[in-house]
């Protein structure tokens, strides 16, 4: 017999995975140097090594913080805090380490004319308008539940 896959082990999943992709970006902060000169060694064009560096130690961090907000909204969830105030503003705030993240790479872009930096650019900022509206929604929930509350 199949077990049955349930929401608190698809919770539980998200998790493990939000966790290990944190782990993941700390790491990173101390290979960024070696990716720069790597990407200048086998891109042909011409180095941005320095660039890069500032970039991908930005990103990164915004990454984390926004990892983290997503690790505070999941152990919210798993409490079933679900239609609270803090869940809206976690959201809130990893839209705007993914739109910070689009105009930091757009920044790049203008500068470099690479065609991927443009690409990272715009799959941040569509990340950070499809978490806003996330955020709207939650927003929305969290009022009518509020209401709700205060209905007899």
């Amino acid at each position: 017999m199949a077990k049955k896959w349930t929401a608190t082990k698809s919770l539980f999943l998200s998790r493990m995975l939000t966790l290990a992709s944190l782990a993941i970006a700390v790491a990173t902060l101390f290979c960024i140097p070696f990716l720069a000169e790597w990407y200048d060694a086998i891109s042909g064009d011409p180095p941005i090594r320095n660039q890069l560096i500032v970039c991908l130690y930005i990103s990164d961090a915004l990454g984390i913080l926004a990892l983290w907000q997503l690790h505070k909204l999941l152990r919210n969830i798993n409490r079933q805090r679900v239609f609270v105030p803090e869940n809206a503003a976690c959201f809130r705030l990893i839209s705007w380490c993914c739109f910070a993240v689009s105009i930091l790479w757009m920044v790049m872009f203008l500068t470099c004319i690479r065609f991927h930096e443009f690409i990272i650019s715009f799959m941040a900022a569509f990340a950070g308008l499809v978490i806003r509206v996330m955020k709207n929604l939650l927003e929305a929930a969290v009022e009518l539940r509020e209401e709700n509350d205060y209905t007899i």
